[in-house]
């Protein structure tokens, strides 16, 4: 029986390729390859010749051979560990690499080949790749089409820039109908949405190497998308306005609305504008308004409140969706008092800086909730505020009374000027505070502000109006109000000039005006006054918020300025321009600066910008930042920490947490101060279930605050910390991106404003934007809510409200025995023997004991057992118009049995890791393997099933929200001043009783 031969050597077959006959040679190559894996280190030696032989003009070896010489020396290449050289012949090899079977070293050179396409198309764009190279990236992005391989291909898809490959990726892709985006009755969905979702989220957050995508290529993936979106019979509507924001294509979204509402599709309609009215800025939405008027679409004069077109105008206006965020912060505000009270009697509040932490403390804490009981209570203490203590006082009233639309300018009437109150700063912070009212919201604060900002010749008042002007016509682009704002700058004031050059940026924001940008930088340059300097600074970095690399220009400017103030402009320049894209070439530029600059400022505002551009990855921070907070310079470390809270803003991170609780215990007082800000921001909404150091967190500002030997710039930060972490009565949260993944423009404004807070306190006021009602408000058609239970699929004890603290009474000192002499002690000794002897009973402490306990062999001293508690129900019912935080929405779910159908789910899911309080719950399965990715906003529209059925329904506070009847405008205004300047005593407040609309009431100030 013949043995079979067993190859021990490669060199019989190497030397057949120097052979004269091209067949041996043929021949030569296909036996080497078999035995290539084995005998690479053999082969290598032959390497100058097998690559001759691949070459395409070689004659070598007969031309169909060429290819399997190519393929030879890749796997060659391949085996040695040269990647790029076997890339490169196997590319060659064609269709021999093609059939080559399935196994480690395709796979490796198929990943190699996708690096090549994704590296050669970001360096050069235009040019088109090699075919074979084409034709393997097409392969693996056939091969790959639903599911989580279909997110792959499509990210690869965007990677390398092929519109083509997305559309038919997404064409060829199969779903079920529950991947359907809508709930209400369509036809089964023949391709997976999910995909483009997918897209979208990638396209919005910044990653996929977006930064470097030219808007021409950008403008062409909205449009593909918005066409893939249109093809589902039932479109997934969050989606399509998602990519209306981001191209700014509000010509699209006014013909859709226009089409809904002429098709009577109200639901979807008002869908669209209560999510137009969460994400678009108020430019967009304006324009939106004005096509819908041209379109016979406008609301008519005298038109009824529940008129689809007047209800649809009040949507996109933000006007129902005020009056829901307000009546839900009302009736569940839970601020807890006790913890107000403790800290204004800690803080001397004949300094100014205390009066200022208690004024920020209870303005954040209280914000959007309309309550002024702290303030009602403490009259006396708040009359002692004087000069800018004064202004932020009453500015303060506008985060208190933020979203109040209606009832705002009652609330500030009497210190505007022309009104009963005297003071200048009381006038000047009356102003911001209705700018602050009015967020967002020009028309209601417009005239009354741009009335101050032309008349008032107060440097104080005149710095208020600019203040208000700016946060209230925020990203309006008004050339208008612009030029009356640049006016007030104009007069050189340091008071009127340092808000003027905020304003102007506000206005103007993302904008990147060649005008305001100009007069900008050369006012700066030709002013003396440190504040207006650093106002326009900040201002420039406003314009170009969201630019990306079209601000590249004017960073390098900033960045190489001698002025240390305008390099700090530019840091915060870097922060805004590319807010959450996680830039490589940003964070770089960054951290050269944190280590490199002379100037204290610039290296903090260098740190504190790593936060703004990291938010997304905040996971990312406290590696990066590590070293700096064990920096030797303070400012550093003090940056280190607002970078942490800005990034990590409402996680509960255990990360930012360990890096930041040592930053308590700084040397230095301004680190300390930073490091409570931080916590406080990081920790905000967490519940102890989820976080177990939120306790001791809270116990350290408590201690801090009352510590009278601590050092009054951490006091401060302390009391801040107080009122961040209750923020809008523990219904609000900080985030820097909305639930459909876009900037939250108003929260990184409003961060923005509140660091500066540093060299200015009234500043700080700018947290109020940031901040965030954390619900869902489902409603019907009608706009009412109806009372209706979600399921969350959670402990309640995992998002239970913090408890109340309670007051430690001071314990009676108790008497000191008196001192008994020798002689006396032995005196009563003898009398006791004595009448021992006598066989009297002695007085003993020894309790008689029951014959009952003696018969049992037990005393009633001991304790009986405690009984065990019933273990917790995994789940539990979420009322509507309650509390729901950004770690519960994805566990939240409508209920089945319900007779309301909202017209979008609450959320999709993604594979998004779960938050770590749930991972540590081993029996909340759902949450520790996937969790859902919210698209959507807050408010979210109910079909009902029953038709007409009446159900039940949440009131709303009409006090709140009162409706003033057209033509007793008038009347009612007058009422509610003689009203305001009527107040004089207050009534005392029955905490037990839900209390109403407060009356108006001025503060007692001293002049």
């Amino acid at each position: 029986m013949p043995v079979p031969a067993v190859t021990v050597s490669a060199a019989g077959s190497l030397a057949l390729l120097e052979d004269d006959d091209k067949g041996v040679r043929a021949y030569a190559l296909q036996h080497l390859l078999t035995i290539v894996a084995q005998f690479w280190a053999e082969i290598s030696d032959k390497l100058p010749l097998l690559e001759a032989m691949a070459e395409p003009m070689s004659g070598e070896i007969p031309s169909e051979f060429r290819p399997f010489a190519a393929l030879l020396t890749s796997k060659t290449y391949f085996y040695i560990g040269v990647l790029n050289e076997a890339v490169e012949f196997a590319l060659k090899a064609g269709k021999a690499f093609e059939n080559e079977p399935a196994g480690e070293y395709k796979e490796t050179i198929i990943a190699g080949c996708i690096d090549r396409a994704i590296a050669l198309t970001s360096s050069a764009p235009g040019e088109k790749l090699d075919p074979n190279l084409q034709a393997i990236v097409d392969s693996v992005l056939r091969s790959n089409n639903s599911g989580e391989s279909g997110k792959l291909a499509m990210g690869l898809a965007l990677s390398l820039r092929r519109l083509d490959l997305i559309e038919m990726i997404f064409l060829t892709s199969r779903a079920s109908p529950q991947a359907s985006s809508s709930t209400g009755p369509s036809k089964n969905v023949a391709h997976d949405e999910g995909l483009l979702r997918y897209v979208l989220a990638e396209v919005v957050s910044g990653t996929s190497g977006n930064e470097n995508w030219p808007p021409e290529f950008r403008e062409r993936l909205f449009a593909l998308l918005l066409r893939l979106l249109h093809l589902n019979s039932s479109p997934d509507w969050n989606s399509i306005t998602t990519v209306w924001v981001q191209s700014g294509d509000w010509q699209s979204c006014a013909e859709a609305l226009t089409k809904l509402v002429n098709e009577q599709n109200l639901l979807d309609a008002y869908q669209i504008g209560f999510d137009l009215s969460e994400v678009a800025t108020q430019g967009f939405v304006e324009s939106v308004r004005r096509t819908l008027a041209e379109a016979g679409l406008g609301p008519e004069e005298g038109a009824e409140k529940s008129e689809p077109r007047k209800v649809l105008d009040d949507i996109l206006r933000g006007e129902k969706s005020a009056e829901f965020f307000l009546n839900f912060l009302s009736k569940n505000n839970k601020t807890d008092m006790s913890i107000l009270k403790v800290t204004k009697e800690s803080l001397e509040d004949r300094y100014s800086i205390y009066h200022s932490a208690i004024t920020f403390t209870n303005a954040f804490a209280h914000c959007g909730t309309t309550s002024d009981r702290f303030l009602r209570e403490n009259l006396d203490w708040l009359g002692r505020a004087s000069n800018w203590a004064k202004f932020s006082a009453t500015a303060a009233l506008g985060l208190i009374h933020r979203g109040s639309w209606v009832n705002g300018i009652r609330v500030v009437r009497p210190y505007l000027p022309g009104g009963s109150a005297p003071s200048k700063f009381s006038e000047g912070g009356a102003l911001f505070a209705l700018g602050l009212i009015y967020a967002g919201q020009k028309e209601g604060a417009e005239a009354e502000l741009r009335k101050a900002l032309g008349e008032g010749n107060d440097p104080i008042v005149q710095h208020g109006a600019a203040l208000g002007l700016g946060v209230s016509a925020l990203a309006t682009a008004d050339e208008e109000i612009y030029e009356e704002i640049r006016t007030a700058l104009f007069q050189d004031n340091a008071t009127a000039g340092e808000a003027a050059g905020y304003a102007m940026g506000l206005v103007m924001l993302g904008t990147a005006s060649e005008k305001a940008l100009e007069e900008m930088m050369s006012y700066a340059r030709e002013t003396q006054h440190e504040k207006i300097i650093r106002s326009l600074a900040v201002g420039i970095a406003f314009l170009m918020y969201g630019l990306r690399e079209r601000a590249e220009p004017i960073i390098k400017v900033l960045t190489e300025e001698k002025d240390a103030i305008m390099r700090y402009g530019g840091m915060f320049t870097i922060a805004l321009a590319y807010a959450g894209t996680g830039n490589n070439k940003a964070i770089k530029k960054l951290l050269h600066v944190a280590v490199s600059d002379v100037n204290d400022d610039v290296r903090r505002a260098a740190v504190t910008a790593l936060g703004f551009v990291l938010f997304r990855n905040h996971t990312q921070v406290p590696r990066i930042v590590q070293l700096l907070a064990e920096s030797y310079n303070p400012h550093v470390r003090h940056g280190a920490t607002l970078a942490l809270g800005i990034s990590c803003a409402g996680t509960g991170l255990d990360a930012a947490i360990e890096l930041l609780e040592p930053m308590t215990r700084d040397p230095v007082d301004f680190v300390r101060q930073g490091a409570y800000i931080s916590l406080a921001m990081v920790l905000i909404q967490q519940s102890e279930a989820q976080t177990p150091k939120v306790a001791s967190i809270r116990d350290l500002f408590n201690k801090v605050v009352a510590d009278k030997h601590e050092d009054p710039m951490a006091r401060f930060g302390a009391s801040l910390a107080q009122g961040i972490i209750d923020a809008g009565g523990r219904n609000m949260t900080l985030s820097l991106a909305t639930r459909a993944g876009t900037l939250n423009m108003g929260a990184i404004v409003g961060m923005t404003l509140f660091v500066q807070f540093w060299y200015w306190f009234p500043l700080a006021h700018g947290l109020g934007l940031a901040l965030t009602p954390t619900t869902v408000i489902a409603v019907d058609e009608q706009l009412r809510v109806p009372k209706i239970e979600f399921n969350c699929q959670a402990k309640a004890s995992l998002f239970a409200y913090p408890n109340t603290q309670k007051v430690k009474k001071e314990e009676e000192k108790k008497k000191a025995k008196a001192a008994v002499l020798s002689t006396t002690a032995r005196a009563q000794a003898r009398a006791k023997s004595k009448k021992a002897a006598e066989g009297e009973a002695m007085d003993t402490d020894e309790k008689p004991v029951d014959a009952k306990d003696e018969a049992t062999g037990s005393t009633s001293a001991t304790p009986s057992k405690k009984e065990r508690k019933p273990a917790e129900p995994s789940s539990f019912k979420v009322p509507n118009m309650t509390r729901v935080t950004p770690l519960q929405l994805p566990l939240l779910s409508f209920p089945s049995e319900s007779r309301y159908v909202p017209v979008r789910p609450l959320g999709q899911l993604s594979a998004i890791p779960a938050p770590n309080a749930l991972k540590k719950d081993s029996k909340q399965t759902s949450a520790s393997t996937q969790t859902q990715s919210i698209a959507s906003g807050s408010i979210v529209l109910l079909r009902d099933t029953t038709g007409e059925q009446e159900g039940e329904y949440v009131e709303l506070d009409k006090s709140l929200w009162p409706e003033i009847i057209p033509g007793q405008g008038e009347a009612v205004e007058e009422a509610q001043a003689q009203q305001s300047t009527a107040a004089a005593v207050v009534p005392p407040i029955n905490p037990e009783e839900e209390a109403g609309m407060p009356e108006p009431f001025e503060y007692p100030f001293e002049d």
